[in-house]
C-alpha cells in the first residue's frame, strides 16, 4: 500500500467532501501507512467500521464515508446509479489526495466499490467486498425489496421498523457487546431527513445492476467477506460468485450482513493478512 497523503493523526478527523451525490461526511481515523476507503450499507453510517479501524491503526489510515442521505452527509432527495456512488467514492479519494487506494465496504458500500474498481482498477490497490448483494436487479425487484424501500420513507421513525431492520441486520449478541452502537445505529434513523435516505435506498434497491456478471472483469485484488448467518445473501450463494473473480478469495465468517459489528476480530484478522499478501505481491 502507498504512502497515504495526509498526515498521521490520533482519534478521528472529520472532513467534508462535495460529490456527484451531494456533499459527503468522511471520518479519518488511524495512523497506518497504507489507505482504506469504507463506505456502509443502506440504513447503517460509517460508524460500523469503528472497531475494524481501532484493530488496524498502526496498519492503515481509514477514509470511513457516510453515504448519502445517511449519518452525516445529507444526501440530495434524487436517485442516482451505482456507477455515479462509485464516481462519489472517487470524489472522496481525490478530495483528499489520495491517487490509489484499497476501496471496499458492507453490501451498498461493497457494490460501490466494485464500481470504481471496475471503472477506474488503477485507482484501487485492493477491493474488500463484505456481506455485498451479487443479484440485487432494479430492473425486478421483488415484494421484500419494495418493502425495505417503502419502510425507508414512511416506517424509518418506528422503532419496531428499525427492530427489525436490526434483526436481519445484526446478531443479537453483537448489538448486546456493542450497545453504544445499537443505541447510535436507532438515533441515526431516527434523526435522518427520511426522503433523502429513501431516495438513497430507492438507488441501491430499485435502482441496482446486478454485480455478479461483471465479476469476471474485476482486475484488482479482491477479498470477499460474507456471514454464515446472513440470511439476506445466502452463503452458498456468495461462494459461488467468488469463484467468478480472477483474483478473489473468499472468507466465512460468524454472525449475519453487518460483518465489521458481529465478528469484529476475524474481520480485522482477515483483512491484515489479505492487506499484506497484496502489498507482497
Amino acid at each position: 500500500m502507498t504512502a497515504h497523503s495526509f498526515p498521521a493523526m490520533e482519534g478521528t478527523e472529520i472532513r467534508t467532501v462535495p460529490t456527484p451525490l451531494g456533499v459527503l461526511s468522511a471520518r479519518i481515523a488511524g495512523h497506518g501507512p497504507g489507505n482504506i476507503v469504507l463506505w456502509p450499507s443502506i440504513l447503517t453510517d460509517s460508524h460500523i467500521f469503528d472497531t475494524l479501524a481501532q484493530n488496524l491503526a498502526d496498519t492503515a489510515t481509514f477514509v470511513l464515508v457516510d453515504g448519502p442521505g445517511h449519518g452525516k452527509s445529507p444526501g440530495t432527495g434524487r436517485e442516482f446509479s451505482g456507477a455515479e456512488a462509485g464516481r462519489a467514492m472517487l470524489a472522496v479519494m481525490d478530495a483528499l489526495g489520495l491517487r490509489r487506494a484499497v476501496v471496499g465496504g458492507v453490501s451498498w458500500g461493497g457494490l460501490t466499490a466494485a464500481e470504481v474498481a471496475l471503472a477506474a482498477p488503477d485507482r484501487v490497490e485492493a477491493l474488500i467486498l463484505m456481506n455485498t448483494p451479487m443479484d440485487i436487479d432494479g430492473t425486478r425487484p421483488g415484494f421484500g425489496d419494495r418493502m425495505i424501500a417503502f419502510g425507508a420513507r414512511r416506517m424509518i421513525g418506528l422503532k419496531f421498523f428499525r427492530d427489525g431492520v436490526a434483526r436481519s441486520f445484526f446478531e443479537p449478541r453483537a448489538l448486546r457487546r456493542n450497545a453504544a452502537y445499537h443505541a447510535r445505529f436507532h438515533a441515526m434513523l431516527a434523526k435522518a431527513d427520511r426522503p433523502k435516505l429513501a431516495a438513497a435506498v430507492r438507488s441501491v434497491i430499485l435502482r441496482g445492476v446486478p454485480l455478479r456478471g461483471r465479476l469476471k472483469d474485476l482486475t484488482v485484488p479482491t477479498l470477499m467477506i460474507s456471514g454464515i448467518a446472513d440470511s439476506l445473501y445466502p452463503l452458498e450463494s456468495q461462494a459461488a460468485a467468488a469463484l467468478l473473480i480472477p483474483n478473489g478469495q473468499f472468507a466465512p465468517v460468524p454472525g449475519r450482513h453487518i460483518s465489521p459489528i458481529d465478528a469484529p476480530d476475524e474481520v480485522a484478522a482477515l483483512l491484515r493478512g489479505f492487506l499484506a499478501g497484496s502489498a507482497a505481491a
